[in-house]
């Protein structure tokens, strides 16, 4: 009954340090992914843009192609952002104006919805050098577009191609070589895109040149994100993006966002450390103390092995053996049950984490737009086009945005964590034995044979 009771209670403290290794690597991967691709990255917009407000002029081609001699940027994602009206497109947008769409939308702004003429909101197109990653984050508030048909364009591409948003395309009919008008162009369906976001999933996207050629905005560039090659070069190379551009954009890096928004894990990956040392720790004492009683009470076996002339090295062996034996079968348990917990604890802690900290959706600028036909648009406000075909913005919303991944934790046990974890048992169980077995095997043979 003892064994078996050394043997469950090691079976739980290296379950508990199991699911704790499993769910700090996931956590570190995490981590490390969102880094890696999120907060290497820096937005640059005209300046003056601020929310649904300011204004200013767009930056050109040639400034922000120049960011690419600049130390440490390994990439510059460049997007033109146009509204397509009803005046401009054939295309029909999935998204009804509904009664404030009406009013602010419509020529009667401030008046009875009643009273406005009928208000379509208008469509949102994007030219970008960087097709499958248009929709990340900053300007376009969407996830990384996923082509479900068809094929994406070349950056470099002039053509009059378009890959069209998944709720677009289901509200328009349109499928891998349809064509649609947009400012008096036939364009044709390369591939339909799913971004995970429903607003980004009504969008048209095109190659730069194309849009700028379309919309009469030659060498525009409404939105930048530079890419760095390490985060930790973020904070230098958004001084020299601000150096080169001066007081023609605003600059602002994923830097600070990021560890915000990472702060959760890094909770998570605390509490699994300080639990999982916390857990081995616990295991050797349980082992050690454990090994001291069993020795102790075989004082006599010692002692007449010792004069039976049996080497230290072979009494300590004995007990190694017998310790290893308990570490392993409590290893044996202890690992199906780590691993079964593992995914259920991480997505507790996830949890837990999650909801002690701020659930306000964030707000990210995207960049602004031409006004085709003013008014309403997706999530923004309403606005009047200025005198002179000026250009005026409007905001997105951002929902979420780096916090919508952080929820998403696939724990996945590999060889080598199990065979670490087995290791550190087999370590603990030799130091707990030898360390009981020490206190003993000092002691005389006549002596102990004659206190027994």
């Amino acid at each position: 009954m003892r064994s078996i009771g050394v043997v469950v209670i090691l079976a739980v403290a290296i379950a508990l340090s199991i699911s704790m290794l499993i769910a700090r690597d996931a956590v570190n991967t995490k981590i490390n992914s969102v880094r890696a691709s999120t907060g290497t990255t820096i937005t640059v917009t005209p300046k003056g843009f601020f929310g649904f407000s300011g204004g200013g002029t767009p930056l050109t081609t040639t400034e922000v192609n120049g960011l690419l001699n600049l130390k440490n940027v390994t990439a510059v994602q460049e997007s033109l952002s146009e509204e397509l009206s009803s005046n401009d497109t054939s295309l029909t947008s999935p998204t009804p104006a509904g009664s404030l769409g009406q009013r602010f939308g419509g020529s009667n702004p401030g008046g009875s919805s009643a009273s406005a003429p009928t208000f379509t909101i208008a469509i949102r197109l994007i030219g970008t050098n960087s097709p499958g990653n248009a929709l990340v984050g900053g300007a376009n508030g969407g996830g990384t577009e996923k082509l479900t048909s068809g094929a994406s364009f070349s950056p470099t591409s002039d053509s009059d191609v378009a890959l069209v948003g998944q709720t677009l395309a289901t509200k328009n009919k349109l499928k891998v070589g349809s064509t649609f008008t947009a400012f008096g162009k036939t364009i044709t369906v390369v591939g339909i895109y799913n971004s995970g976001s429903t607003f980004a999933n009504s969008d048209v996207l095109m190659p730069l040149a194309t849009v700028q050629t379309l919309a009469s905005a030659s060498g525009q560039v409404t939105n930048a994100t530079v890419v760095v090659n390490n985060i930790s070069n973020v904070s230098s190379v958004t001084k020299a993006v601000t150096a080169a551009l001066g007081s023609k954009a605003d600059v602002t890096s994923t830097e600070a966002t990021v560890a915000s928004e990472l702060a959760p894990l890094n909770s998570i990956k605390t509490i699994s450390t300080y639990t999982l040392f916390g857990a081995i720790i616990g295991a050797a004492i349980i082992l050690l103390l454990s090994m001291l009683m069993i020795v102790r009470e075989r004082r006599r076996e010692v002692g007449v092995l010792k004069a039976l002339g049996a080497p230290n090295r072979s009494i300590i062996g004995q007990f190694i053996a017998e310790s290893t034996t308990f570490t392993v079968l409590g290893s044996v348990v202890g690992f199906i049950v780590g691993i079964l917990l593992s995914s259920p604890i991480t997505s507790a802690l996830v949890s837990a984490t999650s909801n002690s900290s701020s659930a306000t959706p964030a707000f990210t600028g995207g960049g602004f737009v031409r006004a085709g036909g003013g008014g309403f648009r997706g999530g923004g406000s309403g606005f009047t086009p200025p005198p002179g075909g000026q250009f005026a913005r409007t905001g997105d919303f951002h929902f979420g945005g780096v916090s919508n991944t952080l929820t998403t934790l696939h724990t996945s046990v590999g060889s080598s964590t199990l065979i670490f974890a087995f290791v550190i048992a087999l370590v603990i169980a030799a130091l707990g034995s030898s360390v009981a077995v020490a206190t003993i095997v000092r002691i005389r043979p006549a002596e102990v044979l004659r206190s027994e």
